[in-house]
C-alpha cells in the first residue's frame, strides 16, 4: 500500500513526535510511506493536488481541520481516498466521524476502515468539509493570533472573541436562499456537518452524506446578542429563539455593504459577497466501520 502523508508539524502539541510515530507505525504494517511536511499556508493543498498524478493509494492528512481543508481542496473529485490523523487544536471532523484522537488508533482506521463518499460545501470556489461562517465568527478567526493558538489551544478562540467583541461593528447581511426567499441578519453559519468548534452544534441537522446544506441565520446585532446566541448554542436552545432562522438549501447568496469576512473550516477565505452551494464534486474519506 502506497501512502502519501501530508503533515503539519506545528499542529497541536507534540506534532512532530506524533508524526514520527505515525510513519513508524504505518511502515511497521507494511505500508510504503512518502511524508511531506507543510511549511506554509497552501502547501497541503498543492501537495494533495500533485498526489492525483502520482501512484498513490491513500492520501493521509495529519494535522488540524485547516490542514484537512487544504487537502480536500486538492483532492475534491478524485478517486483517491483520504485518511485523517487528528493533531490540531479542536479536530471537529474527527469528533463528528468518530476517528480516534490517538494517532495509532487513527492509523488503524486508515488501514482497516471503510471508504465513504462525503459531500462538500463550496463558497466562492473554495471547498469546505465542515462549515462556513459569515459575521462575528469569521471576524474572530481573522483576528486570531497563531502563536496564542499554539500556546493555549481552543482557549485562544475564547480570548480573541472576548477581546474583539468589544470593538466589533457588525454589518447587515442580505441573504437570498435558493427558493428566492430573502432574509436579513447579522451572522450566518452554513453547515455541511453538525459540529462547530468542538461538540457544540449550530446546524444540528446538517448531514455530510445528504446532498444539501443547512444554514442558521442570526438576525439581531450587537455583542450582547452574540453572547446570548452563544449561550443558546451551548444550551442547545438557539433554534427556539424568535430572531434565529434555520433553513436547508442547495445554495444561497450573501452580500453586505460593509466589509465582512468569510471563514471556511476555521480559516478566513475572503470577504463578501459570497455564494455558498453544495459541490458537485465529493471526497472519499476512510472512516470507522461503525459510523
Amino acid at each position: 500500500m502506497r501512502i502519501k502523508v501530508i503533515a503539519n508539524p506545528t499542529a497541536g502539541r507534540g506534532g512532530k513526535k506524533a508524526i514520527e510515530k505515525v510513519i513508524e507505525y504505518m511502515k511497521g504494517k507494511g505500508a510504503e510511506v512518502d511524508l511531506f511536511l507543510t511549511r506554509k499556508r497552501g502547501d497541503a493543498l498543492q501537495t494533495a493536488s500533485d498526489a492525483r498524478n502520482e501512484n498513490v493509494d491513500i492520501v493521509v492528512g495529519a494535522g488540524g481541520d485547516g490542514t484537512i481543508n487544504e487537502i480536500i481542496n486538492g483532492l475534491a473529485g478524485s478517486d483517491i481516498p483520504l485518511g485523517v490523523i487528528p493533531l490540531g487544536t479542536v479536530n471537529v471532523f474527527a469528533l463528528e466521524t468518530g476517528i480516534p484522537m490517538d494517532p495509532v488508533g487513527a492509523c488503524n482506521i486508515i488501514l482497516e476502515g471503510l471508504p465513504r463518499k462525503l459531500n462538500l460545501g463550496r463558497v466562492n470556489g473554495r471547498y469546505f468539509l465542515l462549515m462556513g461562517g459569515v459575521g462575528f465568527d469569521a471576524y474572530v478567526v481573522y483576528g486570531l493570533d497563531i502563536r496564542l493558538k499554539r500556546l493555549s489551544g481552543r482557549i485562544s478562540y475564547i480570548l480573541t472573541a472576548l477581546g474583539r467583541g468589544l470593538t466589533y461593528r457588525s454589518s447587515p447581511l442580505e441573504i437570498e436562499l435558493d427558493n428566492g426567499q430573502k432574509v436579513n441578519g447579522y451572522g450566518a453559519v452554513v453547515g455541511n456537518m453538525k459540529y462547530y468548534g468542538g461538540t457544540m452544534s449550530i446546524t444540528p441537522f446538517a448531514d455530510m452524506e445528504r446532498n444539501d446544506l443547512d444554514v442558521c441565520i442570526f438576525k439581531s446585532k450587537g455583542f450582547g446578542n452574540i453572547l446570548r446566541y452563544t449561550w443558546g448554542v451551548i444550551q442547545k436552545r438557539h433554534l427556539t429563539y424568535p430572531d434565529v432562522e434555520y433553513h436547508t438549501v442547495k445554495n444561497l447568496r450573501i452580500k453586505s455593504k460593509g466589509k465582512t469576512y468569510i471563514q471556511a473550516d476555521g480559516d478566513v477565505v475572503g470577504q463578501l459577497p459570497a455564494e455558498f452551494s453544495i459541490a458537485e464534486e465529493g471526497i472519499t474519506v476512510i472512516l470507522p466501520k461503525e459510523v
